[in-house]
């Protein structure tokens, strides 16, 4: 009898341990999309402050390659709505380590 309930309650903690490695993950993702939002506001801010005489770059690995204004704000509009929808479905996508959405 003992046994069983033995093998029962380490059946519960095994799922329970599961929860916490879930829960952990989507904590983290959570944590990087919240990052990500912040930096991609404050990248807006400082392209609206920006006219048309001013020279915008994007980094493409190793390169800086130069970009019309109207296109890097659209670019930064864009990922923030995809931010936005994330954060607000709940849905948190693989963020693993590869490169983020910043601009």
């Amino acid at each position: 009898m003992a046994e069983l309930i033995q093998k029962k309650l380490q059946g519960e903690v095994e799922k329970y341990q599961q929860l916490q490695k879930d829960l952990s993950k989507s904590m983290s993702g959570r944590q990087k999309l919240e990052a990500q939002l912040t930096e991609n506001n404050i990248v807006k801010e400082e392209l609206a402050l920006l006219d048309g005489s001013n020279v915008v770059f994007k980094l493409l690995g190793p390169v800086l390659v130069k970009q019309e204004l109207g296109e890097a704000r659209a670019t930064v509009g864009k990922r923030l709505d995809y931010i936005t929808a994330e954060i607000s479905q709940g849905k948190i996508p693989d963020l693993g380590e590869g490169p983020g959405l910043l601009y």
